[in-house]
């Protein structure tokens, strides 16, 4: 029979173990009420208690939380990690084998979260229904279009493992946009307009028409040729002849097609009339045969108008919905924002730890796992959100924690010594307590010279502690050996011998942490995960000549 005592720690220990380290005191209380319904009665006699056991357990690593309950006996079952089975909805006139679906991003920045996420639901749909997907990319402005940027679509695209039916480029389509304007003009349905932008921009909101909206067809098309090889940029755009007085402003006379005089990454100076968003993306969901588009909300009013410009050239449009940005707290995601921050050497680059682009959480620790399964969690609705790092941060959790070994490092170092300790040399500590198969971990021993973390010396000071995998002592500068049994009540903290090696770690705020670690960690090859016992995960980017700086990913 066990104790009232037990009862709370063995519920505590469950708890914390089944939700990453960290037992919650209501939680623990409802098991322990369940298993022994007489406590009812003395919830406020026995809530003190509880309190305490889940202080004392989340002080505890999740490797000790797990050694204890061993001791204790208790077998937590492994529900296994469920894979994601959030169902999304249907699509409207879906049918089976014949849904084709986007994603269109332009090569003007690192893809970042939103970028992912519109990419993985337009992939998913097409994958639901047995249909296509295409990744195309609308490279319209070659002032910002490069090929690194073509590039890092392409690789985020691959990491997340999201695979493409066809792959397109609106540069290749020049030919036929200037045929589809041709046809317009001819039609009377669109007039070339020699108003600056500014002037543009003014009668548009006060819905005045431009004198040149009833030039003839003849002399449209004249100003049009011009526009394909004479005029500046500035000088002149095609606009739609909609209607000037329309309550969506995007459809007084919007301009479909506009000068741009640089040099593009693909086509070079072949071209220099280059399709405005609305017009490229509806001309593309025709060409390439888009059944259903599932894009940001900051689309949603431009609807009306690629609807507009797609029946006007006798076709029938997409189905189109929208769901809600999301972002991090703090995070700029503004391709232009970004690059500014860069030249300003603000940032370190698009791989910068405080980004969210994908180079950037690659670059820290994050696995495509565990970024799709975030991803999915945020659903598939309209709602826009402000997020912390948390959510993203416990979906990769679920990942990292069963493969990240485990080392000791100490931050901010203080030497301490030890007297009448046992005289050891070496110990050994378990890769990762859940899978002594993977082996274990030899650790150096020098009783004089043990670095322990400075902040560990002030709060635990004058007090029994446990130096993880070795022994117990009476903490102080000249700590005092008291004896090799662990015991729950005590604080546990890691330790570094005179035998170390130094690390480097860049932490998510762009900082540099410089400390020392268990000499094994030479063992770490670049690229993987571990586990900083009770500080975090991180991944080794750089390991040359001993020369060992991880990535900080998360706690």
């Amino acid at each position: 029979m066990k104790t009232e005592r037990e009862l709370i720690l063995k519920h505590a220990l469950v708890n914390a173990v089944e939700h990453n380290g960290k037992a919650d005191t209501k939680a623990v209380l409802g098991k322990v009420i369940a298993e022994d319904p007489s406590v009812k009665s003395r919830i406020k006699e026995i809530i003190d208690e509880i309190k305490e056991a889940v202080k004392k357990v989340n002080s505890l690593s999740v490797e000790q939380q797990n050694k204890e309950l061993n001791k204790m006996k208790v077998k937590i079952e492994k529900k296994g990690r469920k894979e994601e089975k959030y169902e999304l909805p249907e699509l409207p006139n879906a049918k089976l084998g014949k849904v084709i679906t986007a994603f269109p991003p332009e090569p003007s920045k690192f893809p970042h979260l939103g970028h992912a996420k519109a990419a993985l639901i337009n992939f998913l749909y097409a994958k639901k229904y047995k249909g296509k997907f295409v990744l195309r990319f609308e490279d319209s402005n070659p002032a910002v279009a490069k090929k690194e940027y073509y590039q890092a679509i392409l690789n985020g695209m691959k990491w997340l493992e999201i695979k493409w039916n066809k792959i397109d480029f609106l540069s290749n389509h020049l030919p036929e946009y200037y045929k589809t304007v041709d046809l317009l003009i001819n039609g009377g349905e669109a007039y070339v307009c020699l108003c600056k932008q500014e002037e543009i921009k003014r009668k548009r909101a006060a819905t005045e028409e431009c004198e040149h909206r009833n030039y003839s067809k003849e002399k449209n098309l004249e100003l049009w040729k011009k526009m394909l090889k004479q005029f500046k940029e500035g000088q002149a755009t095609v606009r739609l002849k909609i209607d000037m007085t329309h309550l969506n402003a995007l459809m007084r006379d919007p301009s479909i097609v506009r000068i741009i005089e640089a040099s593009h990454p693909r086509t070079k100076n072949k071209y220099r009339v280059w399709p405005m968003y609305d017009f490229g993306t509806a001309m593309l969901d025709i060409w390439e045969k888009v059944t259903h588009r599932i894009r940001s909300k900051e689309f949603e009013m431009r609807k009306e108008l690629q609807q507009y410009i797609q029946k006007l050239l006798g076709y029938s449009s997409p189905y189109i919905t929208e769901i809600g940005r999301f972002n991090i707290r703090g995070v700029p995601s503004s391709g232009r924002i970004i690059r500014e921050m860069i030249k300003n050497k603000e940032l370190m680059g698009w791989d910068d730890p405080r980004l969210t682009t994908l180079i950037a959480l690659k670059r820290r620790g994050f696995t495509p796992e565990g970024i799709k399964n975030f991803l999915i969690s945020t659903g598939v609705t309209k709602t826009e959100a402000l997020l912390n790092w948390e959510p993203l941060e416990a979906e990769n959790r679920k990942i990292v924690d069963p493969i990240a070994n485990r080392y000791f490092i100490v931050l901010n170092p203080k030497k301490i010594s030890i007297e009448d300790a046992p005289k050891l040399k070496i110990v050994t500590a378990p890769l990762h307590p859940e899978f002594p198969k993977r082996g274990k971990r030899k650790i150096a021993v020098d009783v004089k010279n043990v670095y322990i973390e400075s902040d560990d010396l002030k709060n635990f000071g004058g007090k029994e502690v446990r130096l993880m995998d070795l022994f117990n002592v009476r903490l102080d500068e000249k700590a005092v050996f008291t004896t090799k049994q662990m015991k729950i009540e005590m604080q546990k903290i890691q330790w570094v011998s005179e035998l170390h090696t130094k690390i480097k770690i860049i932490m998510p705020d762009g900082s540099i942490a410089s400390g020392i670690a268990e000499p094994s960690i030479k063992n770490v090859k670049v690229g993987e995960i571990v586990q900083f016992i009770r500080t975090g995960f991180a991944k080794l980017d750089k390991g040359e000549k001993g020369n060992l700086v991880f990535y900080f990913s998360h706690k």
